[in-house]
């Protein structure tokens, strides 16, 4: 299947945001289902003989590790599961660190906080906007125990200095993939670096099973034990025969970790069936996003003005989204008035993602409102996103460079 195909057959995902009066949207998700992918789920619907924990289960998990080369995979109800599962599976506690990085969304991090670990911030790469090593490196203590980094936007981390400094610090690893699914630094997908991997199927990722959906990779077999009972309410499979056929099938419940309370992140079977049809054109969709970016930072490469993210040689950045950075300081202008202009005189919905986590009341309530961030200080009240869905018309896309480029012109002259 070409990538004129995969968004031929999903279709154009424009003009199916929730706000109208826009010319150019955000979208309710990034693309359309095909044939196959329904008929995946009316199939599941029609025939399947249980609805959660069933074959399709199994093969998708299977479908998973055989696309990112994963040791295990275990499909969960959504990401912060996910996140939640590792969080436990770290250890931690209070009178631990876990080092995070401050630009993300709220999810990463809420997992870890409700260990009673503490949290600190870690910055941006100045050149990539991701988690910055050498930050991580300075904020290492020896109450350390733990790093998660955020494959933010679809540009993976440098995941292999990240697995230096773990080892040399004897770190966990946990990598949130939630915005990466499919990414990858020299052919090696993300997810697969650290001892966890966490992705997101929510409706607005790259793929979305039915809204929600996640997956958690686990690099050690041990970790990897103690998943399905935490996963689904402490239950485990009897070994052999019950004694007797009218034993309860499932009474067989207990702790996989000592005093960890499990929990139900099970995820349906429809779901997984979807999931498994998902990752047949992953690439390709990833693909198509690619090509986008490719044409918007060839075009905007004259304006100086704006500036993207660096991608190291080797790194498959997916685009999840499309930011970039404006500074018209050298005009008097900021990135608010950017943004007013894309708005009102061209009908752009552009927006900017999300705050530092440091900044919201939530962190500083529980303790989490320390920081030393400079780069991503600076950088944040500069950035911001066009609206970005999969198989964007090139017509679409040269209206928001025009758009800018009108936009910079008028400021310039006022």
């Amino acid at each position: 299947m070409t990538n004129q195909n995969i968004v031929s057959k999903t279709g154009d995902a424009s003009g199916r945001g929730s706000m109208s009066g826009y010319k150019v949207n955000f979208p309710a998700r990034m693309r359309l289902y095909t044939d196959a992918e329904i008929n995946a789920v009316v199939n599941v619907m029609r025939t399947a003989e249980v609805q959660t924990q069933g074959e399709y289960l199994r093969k998708f998990e299977a479908d998973f590790k055989a696309y990112t080369g994963a040791r295990h995979a275990f499909a969960v109800d959504n990401c912060t599961n996910a996140l939640h599962l590792a969080a436990t599976l770290c250890g931690l506690g209070p009178g631990d660190e876990v080092i995070i990085p401050a630009y993300t969304f709220c999810a990463t991090a809420i997992p870890f906080g409700t260990t009673g670990a503490k949290i600190v911030w870690a910055d941006i790469d100045p050149a990539a906007w991701v988690i910055d090593p050498s930050d991580i490196e300075r904020k290492i203590t020896p109450r350390t125990t733990t790093l998660v980094v955020v494959h933010l936007l679809g540009m993976p981390v440098d995941m292999p200095v990240i697995m230096e400094i773990a080892n040399k610090h004897n770190l966990r690893v946990v990598e949130d993939c939630a915005q990466a699914p499919g990414a990858s630094i020299n052919y090696q997908k993300v997810g697969t670096f650290g001892d966890f991997g966490c992705f997101s199927f929510h409706g607005a990722k790259n793929i979305t099973t039915l809204g929600e959906g996640g997956v958690l990779t686990v690099k050690s077999d041990a970790d990897a034990a103690l998943v399905p009972g935490l996963r689904h309410n402490g239950v485990r499979g009897f070994q052999g025969e019950r004694e007797r056929y009218w034993v309860p099938a499932m009474s067989n419940v207990d702790l996989d970790m000592e005093t960890i309370w499990p929990n139900n992140f099970s995820i349906g079977e429809a779901q997984c069936a979807l999931g498994s049809e998902l990752l047949k054109t992953l690439d390709e969709s990833n693909d198509v996003l690619i090509a986008q970016a490719a044409r918007l930072r060839k075009a905007i490469a004259d304006i100086p003005e704006l500036s993207v993210a660096a991608i190291p040689s080797g790194y498959r950045h997916v685009f999840h989204q499309f930011v970039m950075h404006f500074n018209g300081s050298t005009f008097g202008t900021t990135r608010n008035d950017l943004l007013d202009f894309l708005t009102s005189e061209a009908g752009i919905r552009a927006i900017v993602q999300y705050y530092p986590l440091y900044r919201y009341p939530l962190f500083q309530k529980l303790g989490a409102g320390e920081y030393d961030c400079p780069t991503l200080e600076g950088w944040w009240d500069n950035s911001f996103s066009f609206p970005w869905w999969i198989g964007m018309p090139d017509e679409t896309l040269d209206y928001l460079v025009a758009s800018v480029k009108a936009g910079i012109a008028s400021m310039k002259v006022n």
